[in-house]
């Protein structure tokens, strides 16, 4: 089986873009009858995702993206089993509250734990996977499923995909009467906008970028707008792919606290700036006078770089995918600079074997 880098190479230069007309690749045959009526009904103003790594990430960008129009959705995301202590129990408890369990593999144990919690209230979970054990209990309790069917899927690396999974959803949703307005055309466009948007001066940004990451810790800082979807994604990427310690925070929050840190580092930093040209002043200018800090000729700054991100495109999916485009960029480099082999430590931490490496290679 290629290695970890080859495949995420291949999968950057030839698979990244054309995923974004793949959304068709699902299946809402299993929804049941009850659920589906609901559904085209408009019954429902709330969706509570539940799922671990890469199967709430997807739920953190259609959150953040429906949260830029009047999409009719209040959007709730956590990333374990114990929702009463993460989400309001007046949402799990609202009959207008759809309950989306999350498991690409169907075999993570934290939303199979959330299904029997949530016990009470099959009759509004849909359950989404590809199979798994998750599916098994779907079928068993007469609990509604969709299927994500990828025809190209890296089992190992699911992360390779979320913008298909975007896509997925979004087709999805308008289908299932969930978003009023078939925004399918807008996912397809990205394919040639990122051609333009993630040009030749982006891509050598990205190169620089990476190497003056090398051998230092990346702080990544970007406004709540880009915080958890777009920052939590891109530490998943540097940690699973280039396999190195990155950090994320809201910019205020950072400038507040963990700034501090960087008095006089002994230990290279890179902080990783994302700067929406949405912001308000008063956030530009607290971000031009944290630059003007950092990079000031002083010898405490001697083990920190800033790179800052411009997010200037014409809308938020231009701008979320191509900055995703931009850290992978940055996160091949890095891997091919640092070559650690994985020891498959997500998989065994996680008790998921699915995602072993020695299972993936047996089929």
């Amino acid at each position: 089986m290629p290695s970890r880098l080859e495949r995420y190479e291949q999968f950057l230069f030839t698979e990244y873009r054309s995923a974004f007309v793949k959304s068709s690749e699902y299946s809402i045959n299993e929804i049941t009858d009850h659920l589906r009526g609901r559904l085209a009904n408009g019954e429902f103003r709330r969706i509570v995702f539940s799922g671990m790594g890469c199967s709430a990430i997807v739920s953190d960008v259609i959150r953040t993206y429906l949260g830029t129009f009047d999409s009719g959705l209040e959007i709730f995301v956590f990333n374990d089993y114990d929702f009463q202590f993460l989400v309001p129990r007046s949402v799990i408890e609202d009959p207008s509250t759809l309950i989306v369990l999350s498991s690409y593999s169907g075999h993570s144990n934290e939303p199979i734990r959330a299904f029997h919690d949530m016990h009470e209230l099959h009759d509004r979970v849909l359950l989404l996977t590809s199979g798994g054990r998750l599916a098994q209990l779907g079928s068993e309790f007469g609990v509604s499923i969709a299927r994500w069917q990828l025809s190209n899927p890296d089992r190992e690396y699911p992360l390779f995909h979320v913008g298909q999974y975007f896509a997925i959803l979004i087709r999805m949703f308008h289908e299932l009467g969930l978003l009023r307005q078939d925004r399918t055309d807008e996912v397809y466009a990205l394919v040639d906008q990122l051609a333009t948007d993630f040009d030749a001066e982006l891509e050598q940004a990205a190169i620089d970028a990476a190497r003056r990451a090398e051998n230092a810790n990346i702080i990544m800082v970007a406004s709540p707008k880009w915080h958890e979807g777009l920052l939590k994604l891109a530490k998943m990427h540097f940690n699973e792919i280039a396999m190195v310690p990155a950090t994320r925070n809201y910019f205020h929050e950072f400038c507040h606290s963990e700034v501090a840190t960087l008095s006089d580092p002994d230990r290279r930093h890179l902080v990783l700036i994302f700067c929406d040209d949405e912001e308000d002043a008063y956030t530009v200018q607290k971000r031009e006078n944290l630059v003007s800090l950092l990079q000031s000729p002083l010898p405490q700054n001697r083990n920190v770089e800033v790179v800052q991100v411009r997010l200037d495109q014409p809308s938020f999916m231009r701008k979320y995918f191509t900055a995703l485009e931009f850290v992978q960029r940055v996160t091949l480099e890095l891997g091919k600079f640092y070559q650690t082999q994985s020891r498959d430590l997500i998989s065994e931490a996680a008790g998921n074997p699915w995602y072993h490496s020695t299972v993936v290679a047996v089929g």
